[in-house]
């Protein structure tokens, strides 16, 4: 029921899904006529008279309608948009004046021509064999179609709630269709009319709360999202026979898209609360996770919303490859965070970015000390696993900038450091860190075999390559240590391991 993520819900309505019939009019009306009124037996005959009344003012006869139909099959009365039609309509809406049957009956036709429209259209989105250049077409001609034939019902007869609700369908479709805020706008105006007119239809007021929301007006979503809540739970058992059961997943979309919006308030309060009554009415695995998700995005640094969406913004830069901008970014959120976990993992991927647009230096400073701030086991594993990355990213750096100063620098004093330092972090790559040392410091027998035997005992975190090289190494020391058998036993697991 709801499209997402973080921006971004909006309820989804089926076009038919309001199943009002036409709405009635204000209480005054034309002049009277003396029509003889039938008064059923055990009806007042003054209640019968006031019925008629209403009645008049509300309905028209069968005959009248089978007309109305002909005159669709007859033409279309599709006429041009002018710019007066808004003053027309707020006109008619705010006056006292009531339809003649001349318009009533052309307002239906241009209304069935309207919806005959909208069923096209629908037939057509599911349609998945068209081009997307036919499909973009087609689905305008029909929007403009239906937009012009039910502004032209509306306007003779804007009374009628169902063309009503289908013209601030139609609204929404083309804002979104052509990225047009006025007719957001315009669907909003509509439908804030609808809610006065239907204040027992949910699905208008999540149909509000949509148009709301892609205008990015978040009060006005969330204020809605919660009145269709409040209305459907109000009256979803007001029917004469068979009152269905509360339907769940309806209020967990309209409390969710609650939550949304209060998190695009940044009202973390609010959106907590809507999200853990959420929780209730969660009927899939996915419902409770996304709940789940975003209590846990909004807890990044202590419910701080706004530093949660600054993180997102600076990881779309980064990803984006606008280094410099997220740095900038980074050094600036990390000045106002409050969280532990949230300072450590902005250190972090300022590390990151250091490293990547070439500052080694300060990657290698800040991953240190973060690394060294770390509370850890016995063993010297972070004791949050979340940290595990830190300490093999710092581990990583370590390693490459050994491997760097040996291979390019040529300075194998300043690699082993690098290359010891990566030994003393428990990290994945600890034993190639002391395999490093071993050929580094191969040299020293006795310094060398003591590195690669740690390396031998975490050989299954190497490749079959690396595994190879230990092997050879191990080989060559200690044939040079005179160990003659243990030489042997390593040339064998060579050969096996190659297959030679």
């Amino acid at each position: 029921m709801i499209t997402v993520k973080r921006g971004f819900a909006a309820v989804l309505v089926a076009a038919g899904s309001f199943g009002c019939a036409g709405g009635a009019g204000p209480s005054s009306g034309p002049e009277p006529v003396d029509v003889p009124t039938e008064v059923p037996a055990g009806v007042d005959s003054l209640v019968a008279v006031l019925a008629d009344s209403v009645a008049d003012e509300s309905f028209v006869e069968e005959t009248e309608q089978d007309e109305a139909l002909a005159l669709q099959e007859e033409g279309r009365l599709l006429v041009e948009r002018t710019d007066s039609l808004w003053l027309v309509m707020s006109a008619l809406i705010d006056s006292a004046a009531t339809v003649n049957e001349e318009d009533s009956l052309a307002a239906r036709a241009a209304a069935e021509e309207g919806g005959v429209a909208l069923v096209e259209l629908d037939g057509l989105l599911r349609n998945t064999e068209l081009e997307v250049d036919s499909l973009a077409r087609l689905t305008a001609e029909l929007l403009d179609s239906a937009q012009v034939a039910l502004e032209r019902a509306f306007q003779l007869n804007p009374f009628d709630t169902r063309s009503r609700t289908w013209l601030a369908q139609v609204y929404g479709l083309q804002a979104r269709r052509l990225g047009q805020g006025e007719s957001y706008a315009r669907a909003i105006d509509e439908l804030e009319k609808l809610v006065l007119l239907t204040p027992d239809q949910h699905t208008v007021y999540a149909m509000l709360a949509n148009n709301y929301f892609y205008v990015e007006n978040w009060d006005g979503a969330a204020l809605n999202y919660q009145s269709a809540e409040d209305t459907y739970r109000a009256t979803y058992d007001l029917v004469v026979e068979d009152p269905p059961a509360l339907d769940s997943a309806i209020v967990f979309s309209y409390i969710q898209a609650q939550g949304d919006m209060h998190v695009r308030r940044l009202d973390a309060r609010r959106a907590t609360e809507a999200y853990d009554r959420a929780f209730d009415f969660a009927t899939t695995s996915d419902d409770s996770a996304y709940i789940a998700g975003e209590l846990e995005w909004m807890a990044w640094d202590e419910n701080n919303i706004a530093s949660a969406f600054a993180r997102d913004s600076l990881l779309a830069l980064e990803q984006a490859g606008d280094l410099a901008s997220a740095r900038e970014g980074y050094a600036v959120l990390l000045e106002g965070l409050t969280a532990r976990t949230a300072i450590d993992e902005t250190d972090w991927r300022l590390a990151i970015v250091d490293y990547n647009i070439g500052n080694t230096a300060g990657a290698a400073d800040r991953l240190q000390m973060l690394v060294a701030r770390t509370p850890t086991d016995s063993l010297g594993a972070p004791v949050d696993r979340a940290y595990e990355r830190y300490f093999d990213d710092y581990g990583t750096l370590c390693l490459n900038l050994g491997r760097t100063f040996r291979v390019e620098l040529r300075d194998s004093r300043t690699a082993l450091k690098y290359f010891t330092q990566a030994t003393q972090v428990t990290w994945s790559g600890r034993a190639l860190a002391h395999f490093e040392v071993a050929r580094l410091v191969q040299g020293n027998p006795t310094e060398a075999l003591a590195s690669a035997a740690v390396a031998l005992e975490g050989e299954d975190t190497l490749t079959v390559e690396q595994r190879l090289d230990l092997y050879r190494l191990l080989m060559e020391l200690t044939r040079r240590t005179g160990d003659f058998e243990l030489a042997r036993e390593y040339r064998d697991a060579y050969r096996a391991l190659s297959g030679g």
